[in-house]
This record gives structure tokens, C-alpha cells and sequence, in this order.
């Protein structure tokens, strides 16, 4: 009997808990809506901008190394968890192609 009266309590307690939900009087509509004006849209005109890139391939040397931050939670202060990419001294370039697919 007792177990009842303290769910219908805690139902109580925790709907009467909640903030008062007061919300804002929406805006009245104009009593005669513009009709003169239609809607907006795309200029069907538009044309994108030149571009100056050469549509040819392109060949790069980049250093393919990731910077990952954070590497060293989880240990002591001043270590950092190094891989064996990290413990080169000197990174190995690579060649990066870049061929467009238009």
C-alpha cells in the first residue's frame, strides 16, 4: 500500500518540478498580405567565377607527416608517446599527383 503512494509522490514531485513553460504571443499576420511581389529566386543568369588553375596535372613534393594532437594523455608530464615515424630524424618526402577527373 505504501509502495503506490510513494510513485504517485514522486510523479508528482517531479511534475511539479518542471519550469513553467511560458511562451511568447506569435505575431499577427497582416490583415491584406502583399500580393504584388512574388517570391524570391536564383538568378538564373549567374555564371561562376573564372578560375585561373591550369586543368593540367600537378606534381608536388609534400611531407606526408600527421601532426596528432594529444598524443601524450595518459602519461607522465614531459613524455610524449612516440611512433616510428616520430622517431626518425629526418621525414621521407613523398610525391603528391594531383590529376583533375574532368
Amino acid at each position: 500500500m505504501k509502495r503506490p503512494c510513494y510513485v504517485v509522490l514522486a510523479l508528482l514531485a517531479t511534475a511539479g518540478a518542471s519550469p513553467p513553460s511560458h511562451l511568447p504571443e506569435p505575431p499577427i499576420p497582416p490583415a491584406h498580405p502583399p500580393t504584388a511581389q512574388s517570391a524570391p529566386i536564383p538568378n538564373p543568369d549567374a555564371q561562376a567565377p573564372l578560375s585561373t588553375e591550369s586543368r593540367g596535372a600537378r606534381v608536388s613534393v609534400q611531407d606526408f607527416r600527421a601532426d596528432r594532437f594529444g598524443q601524450a594523455l595518459g602519461y607522465t608530464p614531459g613524455s610524449q608517446f612516440q611512433t616510428s615515424e616520430d622517431k626518425r630524424p629526418i621525414q621521407t618526402p613523398g610525391v603528391a599527383v594531383q590529376v583533375p577527373l574532368h
